[in-house]
């Protein structure tokens, strides 16, 4: 697709959409300037790719029946390619023979795919999250560019734990995502990719790499704001990182209590413009992302916002257009809270 009010260029392909004596031999045309493909099952074939251009950074999520795959020396030295391709295995499973020997994939493991070296790969029916990278960005901040072809890595890494969750992010903010957010962005997701292959964060990376892990922490927190028990230490568990790392993260937003508070009051806040919940008190509201105390709530939301929470719903109530349920802040506020 191509650019559309300056959002991330998208492109899918759905095998399922076309004839099923199409779906293999379409398929193979479109792959095999990278791949010979090859399906495992008789079952009906199937492959769905969803990706994004993002400055000179591609990320999506690939949905495919089981099937094999080589990139032999004859094709590398034909297409010339070159660059990296990270891909995250959290469904299914995938044994990739390289030179380093084979490896199994599943869990969340990461394959790391060199473009310029021999590979064959055998799958089962998976789901895997994808990032990929020109080497001439992201060879100068790996410790050995040329060692890294083939390579399983952990999913339960803490360094690629963080990346997964960061590509994850950086997914389900394609949509939305705009081309000077995702150039803002692609420092900070090599520095992190750099990272989780070298093993260790170097001192020059250090804030670049901060600066990606807030995208997938700020998703994380967004995605769990409902929970009422979520903290600073299960956050900072959840990504496999202290305590202080986190509170290092987050200092730019005041820390941690400071930043889930003012994402529920816009929480709070969309739900008053909601007009289905009309028929609920402004307390009932308060209470049910934590605010359980309805005068501090008030002082809370009017410093926050310059309205009493009372002042706020009349106001939402005269104006159709912010109390319109396909319309509200609920979309705006969950964009930015994943691009910003």
């Amino acid at each position: 697709m191509g650019l559309d009010q300056g959002f991330l260029p998208r492109s899918v392909l759905d095998t399922s959409l076309l004839p099923e004596h199409r779906r293999v031999s379409f398929w193979r045309e479109t792959a095999t300037s990278v791949w010979d493909v090859s399906p495992l099952a008789d079952d009906p074939f199937y492959t769905r790719v969803d990706a994004f251009r993002a400055a000179e950074l591609m990320f999506g999520a690939i949905v495919s029946c089981a099937q094999d795959t080589e990139r032999a020396a004859r094709r590398i030295a034909a297409d010339g390619l070159d660059y990296f391709m990270l891909q995250f295995y959290v469904k299914g499973r995938r044994t990739a023979s390289a030179r380093k020997g084979e490896q199994l994939l599943s869990g969340g493991d990461l394959l790391v795919l060199d473009m310029t070296q021999p590979i064959v790969t055998r799958s089962t029916a998976y789901q895997s999250i994808d990032l990929v990278a020109p080497r001439r960005l992201l060879e100068p901040l790996l410790t050995s560019p040329d060692a890294h072809g083939g390579r399983r890595l952990e999913g339960a890494r803490p360094l690629v734990a963080l990346l997964r969750s960061h590509v994850e992010a950086l997914y389900r903010a394609g949509p939305t995502m705009t081309l000077a957010e995702a150039e803002a962005m692609q420092a900070p997701t090599l520095a992190l990719a750099a990272a989780a292959l070298n093993g260790g964060v170097e001192r020059e990376h250090a804030a670049p790499v901060r600066a990606a892990t807030w995208l997938a922490v700020r998703r994380y927190i967004e995605d769990n704001l409902t929970n009422l028990r979520l903290s600073a230490d299960a956050v900072a568990l959840h990504f496999g990182v202290s305590r202080a790392t986190l509170y290092r993260i987050m200092e730019a937003q005041n820390g941690f209590v400071a930043y889930v508070r003012r994402r529920r009051l816009h929480r709070c806040r969309e739900a008053m413009a909601n007009p289905a919940n009309l028929h609920r008190s402004i307390a009932d509201i308060a209470a049910d992302w934590g605010f359980g105390n309805a005068a501090a709530f008030s002082v809370t939301f009017n410093r926050a916002f310059g309205l009493t929470p009372r002042d706020f719903r009349q106001r939402a109530q005269q104006d159709a257009g912010v109390a319109s349920p396909g319309n509200g802040e609920a979309d705006w506020s969950r964009w930015l809270a994943a691009m910003r």
